[in-house]
């Protein structure tokens, strides 16, 4: 049996190269307090040993990480089967490839401890999805370390970036009461266990009932549909709603994926969509163009919302602007797509 090989220590390494070992860690973690020879010496030095910092070691030395915490409300099965999310992802992943910082992905249950926050080793948070009665938006308000929101509730006070979540409900039920339509659904995901709905689609379900109610109709014409998951939730959404007593001629869906399977549903069934039913969608992924019928959506612009919320977040942890410098929150303009569908 191979005997383990001995790990080569910050002593090791300043010996062989004729330095004190402070001179080695300043190699790694503050390079201007060392000549450009003399780093080199030890860097060549480590390398011809095998050396490798510690990790945990040069966290404490440099106060930096070099990562961030990317923090959902859900699970991870949730997280990676939602298109916009896993698009999110790849523009955040883009960001820190070229900042060169890696991400700690992690959902946040309802009963974590606020302190949980503090315990997890990053630079910074981004997180998604935070509504105003969850436990950790205590912690913000304490937080050492930069913290910015994504699709989150608007009364936090931490950066945030949203979407007009409202005005684009609004707008879709302008468009379907303007093509004749008084009896609707929304379809919606089911409530969590503690009957808190994310801060989107409660603004989505807002914005819409808002229209239907500013247009002169009674509440009953509009019909809240729920069901759990994410591809699968949007047939079962179909379901639901042709077992309706009243049965809505127009649905609005709070998500493009849940519009997508019910006019999926809708096609099993024989229906004739728009005719039979018209399905509104919200979110404009790629998807809605070219299914059949394409799909009416309320587009919001995937690419900035991301990107801005990382680079802020980076600046932030930079200290290349302060929280005072934000305008909070930050509320991205969506737009109506008519299309097939509706």
């Amino acid at each position: 049996m191979s005997k383990k090989k001995k790990r080569v220590t910050l002593r090791d390494v300043a010996r062989c190269a004729g330095v004190s070992p402070t001179a080695v860690s300043f190699a790694y973690n503050a390079p201007h307090q060392l000549s450009r020879a003399t780093r080199e010496r030890i860097l060549d030095t480590a390398e011809e040993l095998g050396y490798q910092p510690h990790p945990v070691a040069r966290t404490l030395a440099t106060g930096r990480t070099n990562s961030i915490g990317l923090l959902v409300p859900t699970s991870l099965n949730w997280m990676l089967h939602d298109p916009l999310f896993t698009h999110f992802l790849g523009e955040i992943g883009a960001a820190c490839d070229r900042e060169e910082k890696r991400i700690l992905l992690a959902p946040v249950y309802r009963n974590m401890a606020p302190q949980t926050l503090a315990m997890i080793a990053t630079d910074g948070f981004l997180m998604f999805g935070i509504d105003r009665a969850h436990p950790l938006t205590e912690a913000l308000q304490h937080s050492l370390r930069p913290i910015v929101l994504l699709d989150s509730a608007d009364s936090i006070q931490a950066p945030t970036f949203n979407i007009d979540d409202r005005g684009g409900a609004y707008t879709a039920a302008q468009h379907l009461l303007k093509k004749g339509h008084r009896q609707f659904a929304v379809a919606t995901m089911t409530p969590r266990q503690d009957g808190v709905v994310t801060p989107t689609i409660e603004r989505r379900i807002e914005g819409f009932s808002q229209a239907i109610a500013d247009a002169g109709l009674p509440p009953s014409a509009v019909q809240i549909v729920h069901a759990r998951g994410v591809r699968s939730a949007g047939q079962q959404s179909f379901q639901n709603i042709w077992q309706l007593r009243r049965r809505p001629t127009a649905v609005f869906c709070v998500s493009d994926v849940r519009a997508l399977g019910i006019l999926s549903g809708a096609r099993k069934a024989g229906l004739s969509v728009p005719d039979d039913l018209a399905i509104v969608g919200f979110g404009d992924l790629p998807d809605a163009s070219v299914s059949s019928p394409p799909l009416t959506t309320i587009h919001r612009d995937m690419n900035s919302q991301p990107r801005l919320a990382i680079r802020t977040l980076f600046q932030l942890i930079n200290e290349q602007i302060s929280e005072t410098d934000l305008a909070s929150p930050h509320i991205s303009n969506t737009q109506l797509i008519v299309r097939e569908s509706s």
